[in-house]
C-alpha cells in the first residue's frame, strides 16, 4: 500500500523523467526562468513563465497546462519543449497557490486544494490565454494548447470553448475517465489496488479536502474519477496531436486508442495519435525520450498549416 501511494502520486504529478534532485538543480541554475505574476479577475494570482523558441518571438503562441499536484513548471522548462524548432512565444502557467520553486512532493496546502478543480482550471487557463493574446501587439496566427496528463482535460475543454485556439497537443492522456483507466491498469496488474473496492470511502465524503487517498483529497477524486473528455474532443475541428507511451503506468495507451476509434466512427480526420514503443507517462524509454520527436512533429504540423 505504501509503495503504491508514493509511486502513484509521483507519476501523476508531472512531467519529465528527471529526478527531483535534477529538477531542483534546474530551478536554481543559470538557465532557470524568471517568474511572472498573472492576476485573475477575483484578485488571486498564479505564477507563469514565458520564453521564445527558435530565433525570435513570432505570431505563434504556445500555452502549457500541466498535470496533477502542485509542482512548478520551472523545474523542467524550457528544456521540456526541446524539439519544437520553430519561432514561437511560449507561456507556461502554474496553478493557483503553486510556488515558484515547488517540486510538489509535500502537501500542497488547503488554499491549493480548494481551488484545485476542473471548473477553476478551465476558467483560469482560458482567462490567461485570452489576456496574453489581447496584450500582443501582433495578433497570433497560431495559438497552440499543450495539455500534459491531467492538464489535457483542461486544454481540450478550453479548446472547445475558445475560437482563438488553432492546434491542440496532448501528452499522457486519452479519452477514458480515470475510473476506466485505473480499472484497466488493475486488470493488467500494473497497479495493485482495485479502485472501485475503495470508492465508498470517497463517496461518503466527496467534498473533503482534508481526507486523502493516495496523496489526493477526496474532493479531487470525486470530481475527476468519472470525467471523460470525449465529447469535448469530438467538438473540435482543429488539428489534434496526442502522444502516449506504450508502457504508461498512469494512463493506459488504450485510452488513446479509444479516442482514435471514436474519431474514426464519426468520420473525423483531424486527430493524430502516436503510441511510442516502451515509453512511459512522460514519453521516456530506456533508449531515450520521445518528447523531442513529439514536439518536432507538432512544429511541423503548425508550419504545414501555415502553408496551406
Amino acid at each position: 500500500m505504501k509503495w503504491f501511494s508514493c509511486s502513484f502520486l509521483l507519476v501523476l504529478i508531472l512531467l519529465s523523467g528527471c529526478t527531483n534532485i535534477q529538477r531542483l538543480s534546474h530551478m536554481h541554475g543559470d538557465s532557470a526562468l524568471q517568474q511572472n505574476i498573472y492576476t485573475y479577475s477575483d484578485g488571486e494570482k498564479s505564477i507563469y513563465y514565458t520564453f521564445n523558441t527558435g530565433n525570435s518571438a513570432s505570431d505563434t503562441f504556445v500555452f502549457f497546462y500541466g498535470g496533477s499536484g502542485c509542482a512548478s513548471w520551472k523545474s523542467v522548462m524550457p528544456d521540456y519543449i526541446e524539439g519544437f524548432e520553430t519561432d514561437a512565444t511560449v507561456f507556461v502557467l502554474n496553478k493557483r497557490f503553486v510556488p515558484d520553486k515547488s517540486l510538489g512532493v509535500f502537501d500542497c496546502g488547503d488554499d491549493f486544494h480548494i481551488s484545485n478543480n476542473l471548473e477553476q482550471w478551465v476558467s483560469d487557463y482560458l482567462s490567461f490565454i485570452e489576456s496574453k493574446v489581447a496584450e500582443s501587439t501582433l495578433a497570433p496566427k497560431n495559438v497552440i494548447l499543450v495539455g500534459v496528463s491531467e492538464g489535457a482535460l483542461v486544454a481540450v475543454k478550453v479548446a472547445a470553448q475558445s475560437n482563438l485556439v488553432s492546434h491542440l497537443a496532448v501528452i499522457g492522456s486519452g479519452a477514458w475517465s480515470m475510473r476506466e483507466s485505473l480499472n484497466r491498469l488493475y486488470e493488467k496488474n500494473v497497479i495493485p489496488i482495485d479502485v472501485n473496492s475503495e470508492w465508498e470511502e470517497v463517496a461518503a465524503d466527496p467534498g473533503s479536502i482534508t481526507k486523502k487517498k493516495y496523496g489526493h483529497p477526496y474532493r479531487w477524486w470525486s470530481e475527476i474519477m468519472d470525467h471523460s473528455p470525449i465529447n469535448d474532443y469530438l467538438e473540435l475541428e482543429i488539428p489534434i496531436l496526442v502522444g502516449m507511451g506504450e508502457n504508461d503506468t498512469s494512463v493506459p495507451f488504450e485510452s488513446a486508442e479509444y479516442l482514435a476509434s471514436r474519431f474514426d466512427d464519426e468520420g473525423k480526420n483531424n486527430l493524430k495519435v502516436n503510441i511510442y514503443p516502451e515509453a512511459d507517462h512522460q514519453l521516456n524509454s530506456e533508449s531515450g525520450s520521445y518528447r523531442e520527436a513529439f514536439f518536432r512533429e507538432l512544429a511541423a504540423n503548425v508550419q504545414n498549416s501555415a502553408q496551406n
